[in-house]
């Protein structure tokens, strides 16, 4: 059964330093929060009562008012409760919410907020960042006013690529933004607090438009290899872990910070994937295993294999991000001295494999599979971007 209390959002502290007095209801570990339209600073918010105290006695009868809102409110979200229990039926935190509001369909605003939440809460920071961000730019198109799903169609969605475009925000951009929402509405879609029947995404087709190339040649590898950095250790490091990941089939930053001395049994690595929980295991190649022995004993099974992340770090995600930027900085210095093509990032690594791979005659459907994409069409995106030079040769060859 959901619990249902008066919550106050501190997370969220407006301008007059107050802070959104939400109805909060909780059910099969999903958190869900509507607002009461009522603020309050902390001191005159009693937790445990869920009411307004410490006010001005000039203001008693403002704050008494406030109070018996809030009362109302919180009956009112018990007794939706009640009644989906009594019926027998199957809900969610978000269908009180629902019939709370009195809308056909859940907020945007509140549904995203309350994803986020629980996508932190399952560890997942990386896509709650995602949401987090897609959240802040639909914020500033809609002004800070919330609309319902049932609001979002064709033409909203053509209004909000307009805005994007004002803003200036590049075709792939505003492909991310729009795919994220697209994400959104699918979830709100499958939790049951938007209409299938009103899916805005239907005819509404998001444009894309074919990346700079993000891969090297097997030469340029080869001299990120043999370049010598004994004298800059960072940038050493960084040259490892950067060859590590080409060795590994373009491995992410990410599973390499994550990898622990336990994900190396009998010569092969067996990981879950932290963006997708896919499961991989693969033979560990000589050079690979040759830069893992330079960082780790593979005595302690719980150990981190490279000095990236720290156990006692309080927050690892953080952590990751840091050393994820500082690597690539230092990469970019490599670049410099080498005087490659392209910047040098971590995710080079992962599309140089691909490419590579591609151009050694290797399927299509094994490099996607070696990438960890459920699909080859993912794939081909990779590859599109890098096969201008083979189709210009190919085309010169036949050029009578």
């Amino acid at each position: 059964m959901a619990t249902v209390n008066l919550f106050l959002f501190k997370n969220k502290v407006l301008r007059n330093g107050t802070s959104p007095i939400v109805v909060q209801v909780i059910h099969n570990r999903i958190r869900r929060r509507y607002s009461t339209g009522i603020n309050a600073l902390q001191e005159n918010w009693d937790k445990s009562a869920g009411v307004l105290v410490n006010y001005p006695k000039k203001e008693k009868r403002v704050y008494e008012k406030r109070n018996l809102k809030l009362r109302k409110l919180l009956i009112e979200a018990e007794e939706i409760v009640l009644d989906f229990e009594n019926r027998g039926e199957v809900y969610t935190a978000d269908d009180v919410i629902t019939k709370l509001r009195g809308l056909k369909s859940a907020s945007l605003f509140s549904f995203t907020e309350s994803t986020i939440e629980n996508l932190r809460s399952l560890g997942k920071n990386g896509n709650a960042r995602v949401y987090g961000t897609t959240h802040s730019v639909l914020k500033k198109f809609l002004k800070d006013n919330d609309v319902s799903f049932d609001e979002i169609n064709y033409n909203w969605l053509k209004k909000f690529e307009e805005h994007l475009i004002k803003e200036g925000v590049k075709l792939n951009g505003i492909a991310h933004y729009m795919k994220t929402l697209r994400a959104i509405c699918n979830r709100a879609i499958k939790e049951g607090v938007a209409r299938k029947e009103l899916y805005p995404f239907e005819n509404f087709k998001i444009k894309t438009e074919k990346t700079l190339k993000r891969a090297l040649t097997k030469e340029e590898i080869i001299q990120i290899r043999d370049i010598n950095l004994d004298k800059y250790p960072a940038q050493k490091r960084a040259r490892d872990l950067f060859m590590f990941s080409f060795y590994c089939m373009g491995i992410s930053f990410v599973d390499i910070a994550y990898l622990k001395v336990k994900d190396i049994y009998k010569g092969r690595l067996n990981y879950s994937r932290q963006k997708t929980t896919q499961l991989y295991n693969m033979a560990i190649v000589e050079p690979a295993l040759e830069i893992i022995r330079r960082y780790s004993t593979l005595q302690d099974k719980d150990e981190f294999v490279f000095p990236i992340l720290d156990e006692d770090h309080p927050n690892l995600h953080e952590l990751y991000l840091s050393q994820m930027r500082n690597n690539n900085k230092r990469l970019k210095d490599i670049a410099k001295k080498l005087e490659l093509s392209i910047p040098l990032t971590s995710y080079v690594a992962r599309h140089s494999w691909a490419t590579i791979a591609k151009r050694s005659g290797i399927p299509t459907a094994v490099i996607s599979e070696g990438l960890g994409h459920t699909t080859e069409k993912t794939t081909q995106i990779y590859l599109d971007s890098f096969e201008n030079d083979v189709l210009d040769k190919a085309n010169r060859i036949i050029t009578l």
